[in-house]
């Protein structure tokens, strides 16, 4: 699955610019665009734009879902009315992290690591 030999120019001989290439292929957007059909998608709805980031890193107990009441002290019933006057205590850590794209050619990544915990497999090239 390679239509039009979806590739990237890079410009061999050209060390200052190793790295870089331009894209010769079809993205899907093109693709779709060739055979008269528009790529697969939604368009999301004004609350989707407008909220997208809400409760992200809200840390909830099951027993809160029980109460009908989050940690941040507002009640799923009556969202308007706070049951609570102080900032909630996360119970739990957690932190986003990021699953980087593994399929570099020259992994910034591999060459900061002190302790070489990152790798590249020579098989197949995944950091």
């Amino acid at each position: 699955v390679n239509p039009g030999g979806q590739v990237w120019n890079v410009r061999v001989g050209r060390k200052h610019h190793a790295p870089y290439g331009v894209f010769e292929g079809m993205t899907i957007f093109d693709a779709g665009a060739k055979i008269g059909q528009a790529a697969i998608g939604y368009i999301p709805t004004d609350q989707e734009w407008r909220f997208v980031n809400i409760y992200e890193d809200t840390a909830t107990s099951m027993r809160s879902l029980v109460e009908g009441i989050d940690k941040s002290g507002f009640s799923r019933d009556e969202p308007w009315r706070l049951t609570g006057s102080s900032l909630p205590e996360h119970e739990t850590f957690f932190f986003y992290l990021q699953r980087i794209c593994n399929h570099c050619t020259y992994p910034g990544c591999l060459a900061a690591c002190p302790r070489k915990a990152i790798y590249k497999r020579p098989e197949d090239g995944i950091v």
